[in-house]
């Protein structure tokens, strides 16, 4: 058996935020059992998705929502790293993105006078923030862990494996808001507005500088 001697190096302060984003988090759901299930099940279950849309203003949705806002936002640090690009950048860009679209998201409301159908883009929108953040916790941890022994390809391999799957996560989160702006019988001009500047564009431009 090969041992693997780890010395500490620049990335261990990540892992110290990792862990503290951990620990806020489980301290915000340990009495909140029944949001944690409604978080992970609410696009496959109406109920639970309803459950998240009426607590959306709950101060735990918003601690869960910006700590996995964080572990996101780690996590493409570790990708933009290979490129030389500054995390400080990555964190501000992303963040801003992230404060642009949940204004876009209440703005559209008012705009198109659909307010019930942008709280519920809005909830959606949360609730897959903090699903992907979750996911991307596990993403982080092997790459701060094994930072100075990690095989290239095959974090290139989990890199592309990650993001395919969130790409296809994402469509069928598509999906089902088209299939509730139908119901909703909201203009087409709306869908594509929203599609366009608030879901493809940023993943777009997200995807592009990552193949850079």
């Amino acid at each position: 058996m090969q041992l693997i001697e780890r010395v500490l190096n620049d990335h261990l302060y990540l892992l110290i935020i990792m862990i503290i984003t951990t620990i806020i988090i489980s301290y915000s759901i340990k009495n909140r059992p029944t949001l944690l299930k409604s978080i992970v099940l609410a696009h496959i279950k109406k109920t639970d998705f309803k459950f998240v849309l009426n607590n959306t203003q709950d101060r735990i949705i918003t601690i869960l929502f910006w700590t996995s806002i964080l572990l996101q936002a780690l996590a493409l640090c570790f990708v933009f790293e290979e490129k030389n690009i500054s995390p400080t950048i990555v964190l501000i860009v992303f963040t801003t993105l992230v404060i642009i679209k949940r204004g876009l998201i209440t703005i559209s409301g008012v705009i198109f006078q659909k307010k019930k159908l942008s709280e519920t883009y809005l909830a959606s929108f949360i609730i897959m923030a903090i699903q992907i953040g979750w996911a991307s916790a596990a993403f982080s941890l092997y790459r701060i862990i094994y930072h100075s022994s990690f095989n290239t390809n095959l974090f290139s391999n989990i890199s592309t494996i990650f993001f395919t799957v969130i790409v296809f996560y994402i469509l069928s989160r598509f999906i089902i808001l088209l299939r509730t702006a139908k119901k909703e019988e909201v203009s087409f001009l709306h869908i594509i507005f929203y599609l366009c500047t608030l879901e493809i564009l940023p993943l777009a431009i997200i995807l592009v500088l990552i193949n850079r």
